[in-house]
């Protein structure tokens, strides 16, 4: 992997190049450790899994690479415990399963706990990045329903949650709902699709500028929206992770037909990094989460 994190749970993600991670550890003794051999390693934290990684290839040239990577380290030091669940599920690790919507982990683990309480305190974070993705305002209604479909679904459980994908869970764990009454922000692709429809009207938003709201053109509109299809995969040493929003319609008999598709793409530092440099919270959505949510 070519990134890393110094803490496990809230952490910022780094590019793993030689120059940052010696400015960023300090080379302090948790992360330079001498082994019993005499041969000291470096270490950090897995950023898709929170798992201690070695940090290979930072003062030796490597034989297939020139540039330092991090690997998985199967053993608990100081900055991060071993966790075998979430180790044979990161994407990093290489292990395949036939993983499902309805995956689901046997066992809680401090893990888990930690993914629940960040959805649950960074909630006002997760929405900001859809509404950016999708271009779909969340309102109260849409907030409240994703917090309780999470809840229900056990969100936290499910194989592929992450740290780092927590927003897009959101979504992806709530059933299909009408666009009738969407409030879109002017000119995203949601939009521009919607504007080819002959069925859909557009009507300005009267209390949020620059959006508009999804309406009918005379008769019942037929266009729901849901989160579909998420995957994943390493390609030169980064995560790949897609879901996609979708758009379907009914035909005559009743099957279900898409209509629109539009590709979300996920990263490991994109909500985290977030987190740590938030300059501003809605505490209104905050608390919701909190009310919504019970600890566990």
């Amino acid at each position: 992997m070519r990134r890393f994190k110094l803490h496990t749970g809230k952490a910022k993600v780094y590019d793993l190049t030689k120059e940052i991670y010696l400015s960023e550890t300090k080379k302090d003794a948790h992360y330079s450790i001498t082994g019993k051999d005499g041969c000291k390693r470096n270490f950090a934290v897995c950023p898709a899994c929170d798992n201690p990684i070695q940090i290979l290839g930072l003062y030796k040239k490597l034989a297939n690479t020139d540039k330092p990577y991090g690997k998985h380290y199967n053993h608990s030091i100081t900055i991060a415990t071993h966790n075998e669940t979430t180790y044979r599920l990161c994407p990093y690790a290489g292990h395949y399963y036939n993983v499902t919507r309805e995956s689901r982990k046997e066992k809680v683990t401090e893990y888990e706990r930690t993914v629940y309480h960040s959805a649950r305190e960074n909630f006002d974070l997760a929405m900001y990045i859809l509404e950016q993705d999708t271009g779909i305002y969340i309102t109260e209604n849409i907030a409240r329903q994703m917090l309780r479909e999470y809840v229900a679904s056990e969100a936290h459980m499910y194989y592929w949650a992450t740290l780092y994908n927590i927003p897009w869970m959101f979504l992806y764990f709530m059933t299909a709902h009408s666009c009738y009454g969407l409030i879109i922000k002017q000119d995203c692709e949601l939009e521009k699709y919607l504007l080819t429809r002959e069925d859909v009207n557009l009507v300005p938003c009267d209390f949020k500028k620059g959006y508009v709201r999804v309406s009918n053109n005379g008769s019942f509109l037929d266009l729901n929206y849901t989160m579909l299809s998420h995957s994943r995969k390493v390609v030169n040493d980064e995560v790949v992770e897609k879901i996609y929003l979708e758009l379907y319609s009914t035909d005559i008999n009743g099957e279900f037909v898409t209509e629109y598709k539009q590709e979300l793409q996920i990263n490991e530092y994109r909500f985290p990094n977030l987190i740590c440099n938030a300059k501003y919270r809605n505490q209104k959505r905050i608390e919701l989460a909190r009310k919504i949510m019970p600890e566990i």
